[in-house]
């Protein structure tokens, strides 16, 4: 892991003789504090570049930089995109900044968290969420387009048997090891990285145990780091002829990205549904979750199944039992079709 955290140039930290090194070494100890690989690339990118559009010591921040900087991220399109950045984007790049001011305060380097006043846009984390109809039986139908008869296909049935009965995210089964796997009886349970580097343990149900066996039993014998998931033997093959991905993934047997992953879900559902469902991984995820719903569980055992830090971010999954009144209705309206 890379904690180099040397400016770009000068311009990138503006800090002065005086307090530059404390305030560096601050950042770098900052950033050590999180677990997660990704946490610490996001965090960094978002204070270099708050830093770079403030053009000021960080000691001398204010609320109104960093209003200015909101303003900033609403209305400039992104580089990568060309479009204005979402309100889920801006607010972690504020929360970025609100982390480190509150760890330099704690260093003795600030009294005020400048952030403290700036008020963070307004996002509903699920505004454009998708999922699969339970009801309409479209998971189902899903698992069926998989030729489970190939080696690609067992692979591939397994992973979206954890999706949909686990509802773990696609970066932690991105990371799965053969290891990840833990025997206890006639029980197997499965060890996973959850978001924020938390380490989490999920019993797997009969039929997504037996999917993974499956699909190990064609791999033959397997050290216990291997990669729960790799690429196929035609994967491994086009990836030779790709020098990019030959130079960085040459191994013998080449673990599953994220990226794959969720270019596999897109294949399936693209199979399965045609073109412009808008169904990725954390689909799948929400899948389990409104399917969770319809079985029957409740709020509390949603959240569990989700591990959500708050319940009140489990309780978006309610607007599932939204159908029952859809129903209900629509016995009202032909009550009175029936009778007029």
């Amino acid at each position: 892991m890379n904690h180099d955290l040397t400016p770009i140039n000068k311009n990138d930290t503006i800090l002065n003789a005086q307090n530059g090194a404390d305030w560096q070494q601050a950042a770098h100890d900052w950033l050590t504090n999180f677990t997660s690989a990704r946490t610490q690339r996001a965090y960094r990118a978002a204070w270099i570049n708050f830093l770079r559009f403030i053009d000021k010591t960080p000691a001398a921040v204010t609320s109104s930089d960093v209003l200015a900087y909101r303003h900033h991220l609403e209305h400039t399109p992104s580089s990568h995109t060309g479009r204005p950045l979402v309100a889920s984007t801006i607010n972690q790049r504020l929360s970025a900044l609100g982390s480190f001011f509150t760890f330099a305060i704690a260093r003795g380097l600030l009294d005020k968290n400048p952030c403290k006043e700036v008020r963070q846009m307004a996002v509903n984390p699920y505004g454009k969420a998708t999922w699969l109809d339970g009801e309409q039986q479209q998971d189902v139908q899903l698992l069926e387009t998989i030729d489970r008869d190939t080696i690609q296909g067992q692979r591939d049935y397994a992973i979206l048997l954890i999706f949909l009965t686990t509802a773990v995210r696609v970066d932690a089964v991105a990371r799965l090891r053969v290891n990840s796997l833990r025997f206890q009886g006639e029980n197997i349970y499965l060890t996973y990285t959850n978001k924020g580097g938390k380490i989490a343990e999920k019993q797997l149900e009969p039929i997504t145990a037996a999917a993974i066996l499956d699909y190990l039993d064609t791999r033959g014998e397997l050290a216990p780091e291997a990669a729960l998931f790799v690429a196929t033997a035609r994967g491994r093959r086009v990836m030779n002829h790709l020098p990019h991905l030959a130079a960085k993934e040459g191994r013998a047997q080449n673990p599953l990205t994220a990226r794959t992953i969720e270019k596999l879900v897109k294949k399936y559902c693209d199979k399965a549904f045609g073109k412009g469902h808008g169904i990725t991984p954390h689909s799948l995820r929400h899948t389990a979750a409104m399917n969770a719903i319809i079985e029957g569980a409740s709020v509390i055992e949603v959240s569990s199944l989700l591990q959500h830090k708050s319940i009140g971010i489990t309780t978006i999954y309610l607007h599932a039992t939204d159908k029952a009144g859809d129903r209900i209705s629509r016995k009202l309206g032909q009550r009175y079709a029936d009778r007029i």
